[in-house]
């Protein structure tokens, strides 16, 4: 058995999860917290639990994505630092700045695609009609939400691997 390996993927599981549960948390209360407060959003809002499960997945996709870079910076670093509690907490570091600036710019990203598209839809008030339980509003708006993330996750995987620590290459 290899237990170098074991342990690279034992430390990368336990991030990720522990990762994936605190940006959806966050993500959840940060909306809930924007939202029911200033359009009075019931608990059985229906049009809102759309907005939200869209929201939550256009954000996991994205930091999904992220995991990757940080991956390879394990994997980097795995070569450089041999005693197992500095690999851990060091990748920890890394995986941690890795999702946490993918949580931010995803999360940026989306309201700012939300805004822009609210403004190209003067004649309504979409999170207005959210807050009045319109379903078909909720549905749109998650879908433009979803959309959002599929363009920008690229983008955002390509922003977050110019903090990879490559090794210097020598070249005479």
């Amino acid at each position: 058995m290899n237990y170098k390996l074991l342990f690279l993927a034992s430390t990368q599981l336990i991030l990720a999860l522990l990762l994936s549960i605190l940006v959806t948390f966050l993500s959840y209360r940060i909306l809930r917290a924007f939202m029911v407060k200033k359009y009075n959003i019931k608990d059985d809002n229906l049009a809102f639990a759309l907005l939200c499960s869209s929201i939550l997945f256009s954000v996991g996709y994205i930091i999904s994505a992220t995991l990757q870079p940080a991956l390879s910076v394990i994997r980097i670093l795995s070569k450089d630092i041999k005693n197992n509690a500095d690999l851990f907490f060091t990748s920890a570091k890394y995986v941690s700045l890795f999702v946490l600036l993918g949580f931010f710019v995803s999360f940026i990203v989306i309201m700012l695609g939300l805004y822009l598209f609210t403004l190209l839809t003067k004649n309504v008030d979409e999170f207005k009609e959210v807050g009045n339980d319109n379903k078909a509003v909720g549905l749109l708006i998650g879908v433009i939400i979803i959309v959002i993330a599929l363009f920008v996750k690229d983008s955002t995987v390509l922003l977050l691997e110019a903090f990879i620590p490559y090794p210097k290459l020598y070249i005479p």
